[in-house]
């Protein structure tokens, strides 16, 4: 059984490992790089370690929320539904929470990125509100994205096809969202939006992203993979 608190320790010394590894690690890199920044190089080791880099906390937050369908399947779910809550109130009560304490992660990450961040490039307000935003709303949609696999799979593999998922779409964005004609593909592999320098939030010359069509998808899939959800949950047999 999980530790929720062991495990939220685990995500906050992950972020601050995160802090301290790209603040050592030489690249010029804009205010909250966790969220802002990750960039395409030429070169293929370079590639690796930002992503590494960025990659840090995430496996950490989705295990987090790993087990949260059988949470509303199984146990208290079950009693929830007794006591005559409706399968979609339940869902949504659930999605819900799931956003608050996400959002309550990405506001921790942003303050221990914000403390002493002289030595990085500045953003506009407008703009580290949109760096923000959009990370989240990515990152909640890899969340919920787990979840679905969840009402499909065990808990552990819908983790690991999540973390995997997450991997391989940052690495065949290094070459697809620098190509105009594959650089939809990139937007697809919706991972790659969660940072800035890949939505186009902050301009790259060599990035064919546009961030209205970026956040317009990512927003689209949030609503898909809910609408799903709900949809396979009330097919569920939980009795």
């Amino acid at each position: 059984m999980k530790n929720k608190w062991l495990n939220i320790i685990l995500i906050i010394c992950m972020i601050i490992m995160q802090r301290v590894v790209i603040q050592m690690s030489g690249y010029e890199v804009y205010q909250l790089p966790f969220a802002s920044t990750l960039f395409i190089f030429d070169n293929p080791t370079s590639n690796l370690v930002q992503i590494l880099y960025a990659y840090i906390p995430l496996p950490f937050v989705l295990f987090y929320f790993s087990g949260n369908a059988r949470e509303i399947t199984t146990g208290y779910g079950k009693l929830w539904l007794i006591r005559s809550y409706s399968r979609e109130r339940l869902y949504l009560k659930n999605a819900i929470l799931s956003a608050a304490k996400l959002a309550c992660i990405v506001i921790g990450q942003t303050i221990i990125f914000l403390i002493c961040d002289g030595t990085w490039n500045n953003l506009s307000s407008i703009k580290l509100i949109q760096v923000i935003v959009t990370y989240f709303v990515g990152v909640w949609a890899l969340v919920q994205l787990q979840f679905l696999l969840e009402l499909f799979m065990d808990a552990s593999i819908s983790n690991i096809f999540v973390n995997v998922f997450l991997v391989v779409s940052l690495i065949i964005g290094n070459s697809v969202l620098i190509n105009r004609d594959l650089s939809r593909i990139g937007v697809m592999l919706f991972p790659n939006m969660l940072f800035g320098t890949r939505s186009g939030i902050i301009y790259q010359k060599n990035i064919y992203v546009r961030y209205e069509a970026s956040i317009t998808y990512v927003i689209i899939l949030l609503v898909i993979l809910n609408i799903i959800s709900i949809i396979k949950y009330k097919k569920t047999d939980i009795y």
